[in-house]
């Protein structure tokens, strides 16, 4: 998925609006963070050390979103971004 095409549907729109969820960080997200597969989707979400890594390679959108990007789960499919939400709680998906 190129950052430049990533697609959102309608309900990841209003869910990113709903939660607080700056449309900047997804594409991040989906393209770096660590992806697992789950029935036709994938789920991507930050860690500290990739955040690290990223703060290397995209420091302007890492400086100013951190604590979102880190707090930050996205749903997605080769075609669009399906939904977003924030973490709670430590994940515990196994790959």
């Amino acid at each position: 998925m190129d950052i430049n095409k990533i697609k959102l549907t309608d309900h990841a729109l209003v869910r990113c609006q709903q939660r607080g969820i700056p449309l900047e960080i997804l594409p991040i997200i989906v393209l770096y963070g660590k992806k697992i597969k789950t029935h036709d989707d994938y789920k991507s979400f930050v860690n500290s050390k990739l955040l690290r890594l990223l703060s290397r390679a995209h420091p302007d959108i890492v400086s100013k979103y951190d604590k979102q990007i880190q707090s930050t789960a996205v749903v997605w499919n080769k075609s669009h971004v399906v939904t977003a939400f924030k973490i709670n709680q430590r994940l515990n998906w196994s790959n």
